[in-house]
């Protein structure tokens, strides 16, 4: 039995409601669909939950997920697809609980399934948060340089992608220029004690982050043309990318056995 545990945004977990590609792919895997994906998702709550699932896995022989439900797994048994989404969102602890909030206009809409995704919480403005580009990128680097460490040391096949983000431009002429940007701009002085020059280094961290998030981008797959009315891939937009998907991963089957 092969699990297909995905992580991400609303771009890999559409909702009880609505259809995700995960079950399509793993319909034409014979894969067990183990999304984990949640609407509104941070890059926080992918490193942390894909950490702490492949951990519990490993530890327990078990893994728990909103479509799967409990099931019995190994590690040998996994393949991991994580879609990574906007940097610009973080998550907080409050009251027990991780909570997914964003730097960004408030939303529109209402999730009455979740009352954590309503935009009064979701959305709300933390005023002890300062989200500056510099801080943004050097900790997505750091996660998504560590996180495709990590599964590789367990020798899990995994495949990295890049959702949406920014939307409709290009992944890597987008962070190289604000790179650049911010490399110009860096500070020349220091109150503690460090070297301005290599103070940064966002190029040398950016060349390490894996390959698969900077060639695969699941919006430029679907086309622009297969969206529907909220900006997602509507069921022609699904279907290319679960052939896209299916191909990639039937190139994996080698290693996978």
């Amino acid at each position: 039995m092969k699990v297909l545990y995905t992580i991400g945004d609303s771009f890999v977990y559409r909702g009880p409601v609505n259809d995700s590609w995960t079950g399509l792919l793993c319909d034409k895997l014979g894969y067990v669909d183990a999304n984990n994906g949640l609407s509104g998702s941070t890059n926080d709550r992918i490193f942390r939950s894909t950490i702490r699932d492949v951990s519990s896995i490993e530890f327990k022989n078990s893994l728990w997920t909103e479509v799967s439900g409990q099931i019995d797994c190994e590690l040998k048994d996994l393949v991991v697809v994580v879609g990574w989404t906007n940097p610009y969102r973080f998550e907080l602890y409050e009251d027990g609980e991780f909570i997914q909030h964003r730097d960004w206009d408030r939303s529109e809409w209402e999730n009455g399934l979740n009352p954590s995704l309503h935009p009064t919480l979701a959305d709300k403005v933390v005023t002890n948060t300062i989200m500056q580009d510099t801080n943004v990128l050097i900790k997505f680097f750091n996660q998504i340089i560590s996180l495709k460490g990590f599964l590789d040391s367990k020798k899990i096949p995994n495949l990295f992608y890049n959702a949406f983000f920014p939307f409709n431009e290009d992944t890597n002429s987008y962070f190289n220029s604000i790179i650049n940007h911010l490399e110009s701009n860096k500070s020349q002085k220091f109150y503690g004690f460090d070297n301005p020059i290599t103070y940064l280094e966002l190029e040398s961290l950016w060349s390490n982050v894996p390959s698969d998030y900077k060639q695969y981008k699941q919006l430029e797959v679907c086309g622009m043309d297969n969206l529907d009315e909220t900006k997602h891939p509507n069921s022609n937009g699904h279907q290319k990318w679960v052939s896209y998907l299916h191909e990639k991963i039937s190139n994996m089957r080698p290693t996978l056995q």
